[in-house]
């Protein structure tokens, strides 16, 4: 089990690894990038679905949605489920933004890390993948290590 000291350590690395990605991701032509990889990675998806994958408000998320629409990344049709709703698919343009994107974090990460090989790069991904999960899921309960309250006190 995970130590609070661990915890802790791997805390303190979280602004570093936000802005290590900065360095990667840079400046996109296009601030709703993310919205758009979400929408290329559900498929034909409502708005709200698209808040919910990116975790962010819908209002933030429509604007995103709106600038698409008018650059001709993504497309609206009819929700058959729905006719109120709208779902949206990506176009052509916008999976070759997706890909341009791609591309140039990839190079950016190939210069950046020379000196690491491609197993310490599966590790490292492996151990991420992990991470993300776990931090994801929803906390499970152990009451044995879990540490007093006032209210565990004085039921106790």
């Amino acid at each position: 089990m995970a130590s609070p000291h661990a915890c802790a350590a791997l805390i303190a690395t979280f602004p570093a690894l936000a802005r290590s990605k900065r360095a990667v991701v840079g400046h996109t032509r296009l601030a709703p990038v993310s919205a758009l990889a979400a929408v290329a990675a559900a498929g034909p998806v409502r708005v709200s679905e698209v808040a919910e994958l990116m975790g962010l408000d819908l209002s933030t998320v429509s604007r995103q949605v709106s600038h698409l629409r008018r650059d001709g990344l993504v497309e609206s049709t009819p929700d058959a489920d729905d006719g109120r709703s709208q779902r949206l698919s990506v176009t052509d343009a916008g999976r070759a933004l997706l890909r341009d994107e791609r591309h140039r974090m990839v190079d950016r990460l190939v210069e950046r890390l020379v000196d690491w090989d491609d197993a310490e790069l599966a590790e490292i991904t492996a151990l991420i993948g992990r991470l993300t999960a776990d931090l994801s899921a929803a906390p499970q309960h152990h009451p044995e290590t879990a540490r007093p309250t006032a209210t565990t006190a004085r039921t106790a």
